[in-house]
């Protein structure tokens, strides 16, 4: 019988307190890679959004993709050919460099506000193949044995790497349950964003507003309020209105997507998993009126099993077939792959600063400044924070 390998992935996203720094809206690169990271990450986002009974849901597209590209390193023929197609790509190599090159970026960022972070846990009684070896440091991973059929201590070992990665705030994402003691191999991968809004939230004014979860459902959530020029854009053909909420940290920045209808997220899932959201991202323009803002404070975590999530994209193979050139003993196969995420939006990140990067617009002597532009999330939304074109998580707010 095939051994197996066990694929775990956790991350974290929160707002914090912000200082006060001039912001002046950066100039954004759009690449092939982003483009092939956002469509395969909104079709992930639609697969947990309708798999999950709680349609509060967080994700990191990225670290599946991450350790799917380092899965395929050591796969050949049907299981290589599925993750290429899912993460938009017919050249592996070329791939794995804009990967390797990816952790790179992401590994010299300043911890106190990213941290993305691989490891590979080899079973002691295997040798992993050179290869794969190669590939799993040009992907910054770290790389150690263990002894997997001591249950309790494999998991203590993976749950203390994800803690100390998340400062504690993921610190359970596997159980013993979850560790098969003949298994081989574990990726791991966390993704830690430390955020500082640069749009300021003043906690005074959040307020308790009605919240329409469906058309025949109210209820009332606290909702932040803003008034300030920002990024906008509406597409009617996807039937919604987006805004830009800057980051203090380069080129973060978290969109929101506001369906026209009540009901209409689960339509705009469809959409952009076909079309992805960078398209319409990079048609935003600064508002020439202010945007009037108010959205709710939120905080979701989840905790999902992959497994159905990755067969419903078309990535089956890492299930049923053997890669050969993972270790060199024998050939492996995915059992699970789990992830857990979390990510919390409040005032914080706002309250101690102050939104400096004010756009102004030529007007005549007599002319006189646009109505404001009303952008109320009081209905179901999508939501992505972003580095430059590259998505980092993504999630839906539903009640």
């Amino acid at each position: 019988m095939e051994k197996i390998l066990l694929l775990f992935v956790a991350m974290f996203a929160y707002a914090a307190t912000a200082t006060r720094i001039r912001y002046t809206f950066p100039n954004y690169n759009r690449t092939a890679l982003g483009d092939s990271v956002d469509v395969a990450s909104m079709k992930l986002l639609k697969e947990i959004y309708e798999q999950s009974a709680d349609k509060n849901v967080v994700s990191s597209p990225l670290g599946v993709l991450t350790l799917l590209s380092l899965y395929a390193s050591g796969s050949e023929g049907k299981t290589r050919a599925e993750i290429m197609a899912l993460l938009g790509s017919k050249d592996y190599e070329q791939l794995s460099g804009s990967y390797s090159q990816l952790s790179e970026r992401f590994a010299s960022m300043d911890p106190k506000y990213l941290i993305l972070a691989n490891k590979v846990l080899v079973s002691d009684k295997y040798t992993l193949d050179d290869g794969f070896f190669k590939t799993a440091k040009d992907y910054k991973s770290e790389v150690d044995n263990i002894d997997f059929k001591d249950r309790k201590m494999a998991a203590n070992a993976i749950n203390d790497w994800s803690s100390s990665k998340t400062r504690g705030l993921i610190d359970h994402p596997v159980s013993e349950s979850d560790i098969d003691p003949d298994a081989v191999i574990a990726l791991l991968n966390v993704i830690f964003f430390q955020g500082h809004w640069h749009v300021p939230f003043n906690a005074s004014n959040t307020k308790e507003q009605e919240f329409n979860v469906d058309r025949s459902t109210i209820v009332k959530k606290p909702m932040m309020q803003l008034r300030r020029s920002l990024h906008y854009h509406e597409d009617n053909d996807m039937g919604v209105r987006m805004i830009e909420l800057p980051y203090q940290e380069s080129k973060f920045r978290m969109i929101v997507v506001l369906p026209n209808e009540v009901d209409g997220l689960p339509d705009v899932l469809e959409k952009v998993a076909k079309k992805g959201l960078l398209e319409n991202i990079f048609r935003m323009r600064p508002s020439r009126a202010a945007v009037n803002l108010n959205m709710p404070k939120f905080e979701t975590r989840l905790k999902i099993n992959l497994n159905d999530v990755l067969s419903k994209v078309g990535v089956s193979g890492i299930f049923e077939n053997a890669s050969s050139g993972i270790v060199k003993e024998r050939g492996v196969k995915v059992s699970k792959a789990l992830q857990e995420a979390f990510v919390k939006v409040d005032e914080e990140g706002a309250t101690a600063g102050a939104f400096t990067g004010v756009v102004t617009m030529a007007l005549s002597s007599w002319s006189r400044p646009p109505p404001p532009i009303p952008f109320k999330v009081d209905r179901p939304f999508l939501y992505a924070i972003l580095n430059d074109d590259i998505v980092l998580f993504a999630g839906t707010y539903s009640h």
